[in-house]
């Protein structure tokens, strides 16, 4: 029996105009980003099959997004409900960390599971959060949603690699933070994998013999290339790879009915642009 696929879609629901490179790569001697556009992206993902709908990462508000300088566009749960999705039918939401544009909106949803990998939940409620510089990529009031959600019993905290359904799989990889996520969905166009976090741009590709370089916010450099290094060996291509906050995203992939906060994932790519 062939596998189920799933439609699957970017929402974009954000951007960070003043954001560059050197924000991007940690510093390194003779290293050359070759992305055009440096600007930060935000988006969050959902992936639809015939009997379910997942959502992987819930973005944020708009006063969370102003507060961190990004230009908010429109709210996730606006797209979804263009997408004819009414947050009450979304079954699960995949968290892939908790950082703030990743892990808001979460009350919204009434009727979703929560994925959560257990030693993110340990990192952002234990002694880390001490430290400010640590604490700084996280919104505590995201972080009492989730502890809600847990105390109401709507969590579920995932393995190293869990089938949530058929077709579509989450995988633990660190490095970004501790409990960073990735998940990989069946498509008509074959497997694609959400990098999220795990990898923000082209040029963070910093796994095995890649020529990239990590992004600055990382819990451990070495888990960070070695999920560089799992994205590529499960993906069956570099345009099977959806890159967290890269602006490419948004320009190589089509629209859904015209509108650019939301593109296909599920078909293939425009070609790159020429030197990227």
């Amino acid at each position: 029996m062939a596998e189920p696929t799933f439609a699957l879609y970017a929402l974009r629901y954000g951007i960070n105009h003043g954001w560059d490179a050197s924000r991007s790569y940690m510093p390194t001697s003779n290293f050359v980003p070759h992305e055009r556009d440096h600007r930060l992206f935000c988006y969050c993902w959902v992936a639809r099959s015939a009997d379910r709908t997942v959502l992987i990462d819930a973005g944020c508000d708009e006063i969370t997004a102003a507060a961190r300088g990004v230009t908010f566009e429109r709210s996730p749960l606006d797209s979804l409900t263009l997408m004819g999705i009414d947050p009450a039918d979304v079954d699960d939401i995949i968290l892939t960390h908790l950082h703030w544009d990743h892990a808001g909106n979460l009350s919204s949803f009434p009727n979703a599971r929560i994925h959560l990998h257990p030693e993110e939940f340990r990192f952002v409620t234990g002694p880390a959060m001490q430290h400010r510089y640590l604490r700084r990529p996280f919104d505590t009031r995201q972080l009492q949603d989730v502890v809600e959600l847990l105390f109401e019993g709507r969590v579920s905290f995932t393995g190293s690699e869990e089938e949530l359904a058929p077709g579509l799989s989450i995988h633990h990889v660190g490095g970004h933070t501790p409990g960073t996520q990735i998940v990989r969905v069946a498509t008509k166009r074959g497997s694609v994998v959400l990098a999220s976090d795990a990898r923000h741009f082209a040029r963070n590709d910093c796994g095995c013999d890649a020529t990239g370089v990590p992004f600055p916010v990382v819990i451990s450099v070495d888990d960070y290339c070695s999920a560089s290094a799992t994205i590529d060996r499960m993906a069956p291509g570099p345009d099977h790879i959806v890159l967290g906050h890269d602006p490419e995203t948004a320009l190589r992939y089509p629209t859904l009915d015209g509108d650019e906060l939301i593109t296909r994932l599920d078909v293939a790519p425009t070609p790159q642009h020429s030197g990227a």
